[in-house]
């Protein structure tokens, strides 16, 4: 018995060993999303929140988004309502939008001196990749018994060009 459950293990590890960073971005996505012990790292973009890099094009100096996004609102659903935080409201989708947010943005950042006194908001230009150094990480370890920490080793990185849009 303790054979057979070695062997099937190997078997399931064995495509996380054949990835590599030669292989297309088709077939590393593909098998990133088939295993649940394999991750992305570095895909992050801001179109107006977070997205991964492989759901924007770039249009002009512009990134979109390749498919929809949902729109959420708060409103008061009551505190008997299942999806309700503790005042009685909760996020719920109105609709949905395809994002887009320029490349290159202005941001601010409060800064601060005396013991958070006399703060004042500071403007500075954010200037996003347009090819992303992109990770790919496998779980070596998951949380075991009273260790909440997840152990993961970096198999390879490869480029990621954000293509334009068609």
């Amino acid at each position: 018995m303790k054979k057979i459950i070695a062997l099937a293990a190997a078997l399931l590890s064995v495509s996380s060993f054949a990835l590599s960073a030669n292989d297309s971005w088709d077939t590393i996505k593909a098998e990133v999303s088939a295993d649940w012990d394999l991750s992305f790292t570095g895909t992050a973009v801001f179109v107006g929140r977070p997205v991964s890099a492989f759901d924007v094009c770039l249009d002009g100096d512009q990134f979109v988004t390749t498919r929809e996004f949902p729109i959420y609102e708060i409103v008061k659903v009551g505190k008997g309502h299942p999806e309700a935080d503790e005042d009685g409201y909760a996020s719920v989708i109105v609709g949905y939008e395809i994002l887009s947010f320029p490349t290159t943005y202005t941001s601010y950042k409060e800064v601060c001196r005396n013991d958070d006194k006399n703060c004042k908001r500071v403007a500075y230009t954010v200037n996003q990749d347009l090819v992303k150094n992109v990770s790919v990480k496998e779980v070596v370890r998951r949380n075991v018994g009273k260790n909440d920490r997840t152990i993961e080793k970096t198999l390879f990185s490869k480029e990621y060009v954000i293509p334009a849009c068609n």
